[in-house]
């Protein structure tokens, strides 16, 4: 093989002239006591000048450096001679540090990220210093652990160049100094807790919104796991870890809860997670409705609710420093979800949960009927919360707990034990609650009383067991210690028997045919005294109606007028029936109607609209007969309400009470009955126009524009104007047609329309004088006695 080793040789010199020639900046070899005889002179410099006190470089500051075995012209190119050329290039790191400029020109310092930064940004030199460079693990080194956060400081304490470079807060690094990192630093010279390079990077630095950044909600999990191994994986494995590593923008992550730099110990109370904060800061996210609203979560303000609860309370107060915080119950960085078979708040692991301060109660309770059904998978059993409540746990003497004594039996026991299907499904016993809440102890409970049993008092608060178990409360041979708490001398006689009766025992029975007994007779008995009273009252009232044809008497009201006051009172009686049944579906009333009439709710609206349409009709035939009509005007006028008739008020009202001598003279209508039928006018528009808009909601919408929410004060209008109409006609409208002492036992003018002179002069004597000048009075005058001859004869 041929040699070409001349060719070779040519090549490698050629190559080597022409580097020489190409680099004009290389530098002669000088010794560094020739620089130092100028640059280590103090007394050549002025020193008040930063920029003539940076050239003066002491022999100690460059002994023990990492450049120590370098001469100053490896740095500073471009010496060609003593004293050299002012200035000299750029001092070029990267001629030696190639990856770390590389990862420098792409950082928020670098300059490739923009000529707005040139001259500001922080230099290889800023932080790592010019001729008294030290290893990072040297202690004089200003990137040394101990000393990162003062060099960073520099300039991240210039509110001027915060401002203008959008760097964030002011205070980031002096709040980092004060937190639990920067605090173990300072303490312990060996400690390795992290500072500013250990979560920003080293000279790869990125903005924090930048996805690269090492400190970006992307990143920050995996950055704090570095030093956090343990805590990472548990939150990878939590419901919002799980969220994060799907690239889920709402979740939190480790700075969300902890804070950025000033991150304080979870002991410290002042801590964002510390039991005296944590539920606000849970509250950041759990408390904002869209968050709330876009991952659907069933529980709207839990922060709100802790607050109010006996925990939050005790806590928040300082009473119980001890009190549970929302990590007591649902974890630190391993949070699941209730439904997760692994979450702590999962029905199956809730009595775990709670016992870590109940540890009595949860024995107690793993013990009792509801505990052994959990543990055998029975999901409908009840847990603690089922009971208490999840965030607004309440305290049981707090009225209002829902374990408070008046509530617990309808509030909570009755949840499951009066739920036909968990009864049927599970075989137990029906209407105890019913049964409960119908007896002494369940009524006198209704009405407020704390002291008188209620469940928990005989069958156990947390240790509930069946009936069969010889430890049970309940159990036959124990019921007289149970009753003996509350009656005293309790005898196997008191305690025998069945309590919640069951509808297959032979007390039910019993029970049953007393009850049906005494039902027939309070029917026959009370059925037979009111038809008894009825036909005595029937004949007062028939012969009151016949004496009128007789005795002298004025026509008041013509055929239409009484014909439109029947109809009003059949529909408006009826209105009243079924419109009342629907609001009060468990009265007595109602089930009467429903269960004997055998009347369902469609009969029961078929009959209230049918009924509604003909009130509709009769008003506007009584308005078109009250306009277009002779009488009817005569009769809008007579009905005018005037300052006469408050004058009139007052006069009744002083001659009743004794501070006047005489009655008022009323004309064809008294106050009383001019405020009635304006009543009835404007209440039946009312009714009539609320009751269409509820009868027809998607009408109302379309034609009108209104939105459902105006049905439903539609709603509550008509609701309470019935409410008003019906008291009116039972306070003031019966009491002057029945039950003023001068009418009784009834008015039959609604019925014949006449009134007799008597009345009308006690009543109307103004309408009297006129109706006796126009000869309108009918019947045999000789009949009737003026009233001032008996006044004359009465005080004879």
């Amino acid at each position: 093989m041929p040699v070409r080793r001349p060719k070779n040789l040519f090549f490698v010199l050629t190559l080597f002239s022409s580097l020489i020639l190409l680099q004009p900046s290389w530098s002669k070899a000088f010794e560094n006591d020739e620089c130092l005889l100028c640059h280590g002179d103090a007394s050549q410099w002025d020193l008040k000048d930063p920029a003539q006190a940076g050239l003066l470089v002491l022999s100690a500051s460059h002994s023990g450096n990492v450049h120590e075995g370098l001469s100053c012209t490896d740095c500073h190119e471009g010496i060609e001679d003593l004293p050299h050329a002012d200035p000299l290039p750029k001092v070029n790191c990267g001629s030696c540090h190639e990856d770390a400029l590389a990862a420098y020109k792409k950082s928020v310092h670098g300059i490739e990220q923009g000529d707005e930064l040139k001259g500001e940004a922080a230099t290889c030199v800023s932080c790592h210093g010019t001729h008294d460079i030290y290893p990072t693990t040297d202690q004089r080194s200003k990137v040394h652990h101990h000393n990162l956060a003062t060099t960073c400081i520099q300039c991240h304490q210039d509110q001027a160049l915060i401002e203008k470079h959008k760097m964030g807060k002011q205070d980031n690094v002096q709040t980092y100094v004060v937190s639990v990192h920067g605090q173990s630093n300072l303490d312990d010279v060996s400690s390795r807790a992290a500072t500013c390079n250990d979560c920003h990077g080293w000279h790869d630095i990125q903005k924090a919104s930048s996805p690269e950044s090492k400190v970006s909600r992307q990143m920050v999990a995996k950055t704090c796991g570095q030093c956090h191994e343990d805590v990472l994986e548990e939150y990878y494995g939590s419901v919002h870890g799980n969220l994060a590593k799907e690239g889920n923008p709402d979740v939190p992550v480790c700075t969300d809860c902890h804070g950025e730099h000033k991150i304080s110990s979870v002991q410290d109370r002042e801590s964002t997670v510390s039991k005296f904060h944590i539920a606000e800061t849970c509250g950041k996210c759990h408390e904002n409705q869209e968050i709330v609203k876009k991952y659907n979560i069933p529980i709207s303000s839990p922060s709100t609710l802790y607050r109010q609860s006996v925990h939050g309370k005790a806590l928040l107060s300082g009473s119980n420093p001890n009190a549970a915080a929302c990590q007591d119950c649902h974890g630190y960085h391993s949070i699941l979800g209730g439904s997760d078979p692994k979450s702590t708040v999962n029905r199956v692991h809730i009595s775990a949960t709670c016992g870590h301060c109940h540890q009595d109660i949860q024995k107690q309770f793993d013990e009792s009927v509801h505990g052994q059904a959990i543990n055998k998978g029975v999901r409908e059993a009840p847990v603690c919360t089922d009971c208490h409540g999840e965030h607004m746990i309440l305290g049981h003497l707090d009225p209002e707990s829902p374990v408070y004594s008046t509530r617990l039996a309808k509030e909570v026991c009755a949840r499951c034990h009066d739920s036909v299907v968990i009864n049927r499904k599970y075989d137990l016993p029906g209407q105890v609650v019913d049964t409960f809440l119908r007896s002494y102890h369940g009524l006198a409970g209704r009405l407020g009383d704390t002291n008188v049993a209620n469940c928990a008092s005989c069958h156990g608060v947390h240790d509930i067991l069946p009936s069969d178990d010889p430890k049970s409360s309940i159990y036959p041979e124990n019921l007289i210690h149970t009753c003996g708490k509350c009656h005293a001398n309790v005898t196997p006689a008191f305690v025998a028997g069945m309590i919640h009766v069951s509808p297959k025992s032979t007390e039910k029975v019993v029970t049953s045919y007393v009850r049906s007994i005494y039902i027939f007779l309070i029917i026959v008995s009370i059925g037979g005294m009111m038809l008894h009273n009825l036909l005595i009252l029937g004949r007062h009232i028939r012969d009151k109606y016949r004496s009128q044809k007789v005795i002298p008497h004025v026509t008041r009201f013509n055929g239409v007028a009484l014909v439109q006051h029947l109809l009003l009172t059949l529909f408006f009686t009826v209105l009243v029936i079924t419109g009342f049944s629907l609001s009060f579906p468990d009265s007595l009333f109602s089930q009467s109607i429903t269960s004997y009439l055998g009347l369902g709710e469609s009969h029961r609206s078929l009959v209230h609209r049918i009924s509604g349409v003909g009130l509709i009709l009769t008003t506007i035939w009584h308005v078109a007969a009250m306009l277009f009509t002779k009488r009817g005007r005569a009769e809008i006028s007579a009905l005018m309400l005037r300052f006469q008739d408050l004058r009139d008020l007052f006069r009744n009202v002083g001659y009743h009470i004794g501070l006047c001598s005489e009655k008022p003279k009323f004309d064809r209508y008294d106050y009383s009955e001019k405020i009635e039928y304006w009543a009835y006018l404007w209440g039946s528009i009312v009714m009539i126009i609320t009751g269409l808009m509820m009868w027809f909601p998607a009408a109302v919408a379309v034609y009108l524009g209104i939105t459902r929410n105006w049905v439903e004060v539609a709603a509550v209008i008509h609701y309470y104007e019935a409410w008003l109409a019906t008291l009116a006609i039972l306070i003031w409208h019966f009491f002057f047609v029945i039950f003023h002492p001068e009418e009784y036992p009834m008015d039959v003018s609604w019925l014949s329309g006449k009134l007799s002179v008597k009345a009308m002069e006690e009543r109307h004597p103004l309408e009297l004088e006129r109706l006796a000048k126009d000869g309108l009075i009918h019947g045999d005058l000789s009949l009737h006695k003026p009233r001032k001859t008996e006044e004359k004869r009465e005080q004879d």
